[in-house]
């Protein structure tokens, strides 16, 4: 019995300002490229079953293009007559009924089957004289609905195969969690022994969870927490109920985040030589990079080249200059503050306003931009 297991493809995902020649937002096309060398593995390979464990768009409203997209390729592997399981993630499952499912889309294709619709379903299979069941808890839209549904789990006794597919991060290991408004969570004891194998979504780092239990990953680098990791998916091969799993790496955009430069004590030419240093040896040609300036006072932060980092990081599909700024020459230096780009323009406009409330309306404004930095960096 061999399988597909992929998750968190996430299509129609865009960010940063950089677009291709015909005006479309160059990460927007990264992800759909990595979801395209998964179908033609899928469709040379054939396994038995295919399983994308939530997530396959990245909003509840994709644009045509994804939704374009994603169908093409879907009938792709519906042409080679493979069972495709799809099931319905945080991202793409809309909080109110009345607004409809994307998954509708596929609900008339050949050999696609897409569960979202907020319970239990199982789907069974006679894949080479092997009876198969698909069991499958997608996104619902409480915590407490999704628990009752996973309280009804429970193993095909007739089958020669049972598979168990939901979207959440497992509880108990704070690292699978992903910090999202609509994170739900999977009981440990619903990874059950019985289940042949078990195919989970949501978290963005492929991991081994037990035996029979994986994270597949996601196909593309979203924050700079996702950098060092390699993407792809896995090949399951069950033989004997035993799991043989291997996991085929995507060759996607690089993601570069490297260790923080240490700024205390060090001259403003001693920091722009080592961002300097830093950049070249990132090579940025195509890529998206950041740097952290660590412990920097708010003067030299404030004089740095930033014109002479641009000009060297041309090329680059994106890069940030992150810092976290002493917030006084006689505050221990673990005090800090982080201030970007955005922050100290921030500062600039409300200085420059005749207002009453301006410490408050600060406060405030650079609370929200931290926030969001939190957001995208995944932290």
């Amino acid at each position: 019995m061999k399988i597909l297991h992929i998750a968190d493809s996430h299509l129609g995902y865009s960010a940063y300002r950089k677009a291709t020649p015909d005006g479309i937002n160059q990460r927007e096309i990264d992800t759909y490229y990595a979801f395209k060398q998964f179908v033609d593995y899928a469709v040379k390979l054939k396994p038995n079953l295919i399983i994308h464990a939530g997530d396959l768009f990245d909003s509840v409203r994709p644009n045509n293009r994804a939704i374009t997209f994603a169908v093409d390729q879907i009938l792709r592997i519906s042409e080679k007559k493979i069972p495709f399981v799809i099931i319905a993630g945080n991202h793409e499952h809309p909080r109110l009924k009345e607004t409809g499912h994307i998954f509708s889309i596929f609900n008339h294709m050949d050999n696609i089957y897409p569960i979202y619709n907020a319970k239990y379903e199982t789907l069974s299979f006679n894949i080479k004289n092997k009876n198969v069941t698909v069991h499958a808890v997608p996104q619902c839209e409480l915590k407490k609905q999704f628990d009752s549904e996973l309280e009804k789990l429970k193993p095909d006794s007739s089958a020669d195969f049972n598979i168990f597919v939901s979207h959440g991060a497992v509880s108990g290991i704070q690292v699978f969690s992903m910090n999202e408004f609509n994170e739900l969570i999977i009981p440990a004891k619903a990874l059950s022994n019985d289940f042949d194998y078990i195919a989970l979504g949501h978290y963005h780092k492929f991991t081994k969870i037990a035996n029979n239990a994986f994270y597949s990953g996601s196909t593309e680098r979203f924050t700079y927490t996702d950098a060092p990791d390699n993407k792809g998916f896995l090949e399951i091969e069950i033989i004997n109920q035993s799991v043989k799993s291997n996991f085929i790496q995507l060759k996607i955009r690089p993601m570069i985040d490297p260790k923080p430069i240490k700024c205390s004590n060090l001259k403003l030419e001693e920091i722009m030589k080592k961002i300097k240093e830093a950049v070249k040896e990132i090579n940025p040609k195509e890529k998206t990079f950041r740097i952290i300036l660590d412990d920097i006072p708010p003067q030299m932060y404030r004089n740095l080249d930033f014109s002479d980092i641009k000009k060297m990081s041309s090329e680059a599909i994106h890069y940030e200059i992150k810092a976290n700024v002493v917030k006084n020459e006689e505050s221990s230096p673990s005090k800090t503050s982080k201030v970007d780009a955005l922050t100290i323009e921030f500062k600039k406009f409300i200085e420059s306003q005749d207002l009453k409330e301006k410490d408050t309306l600060l406060e405030l404004g650079i609370g929200y931009i931290d926030k969001v930095e939190a957001r995208e960096e995944g932290k």
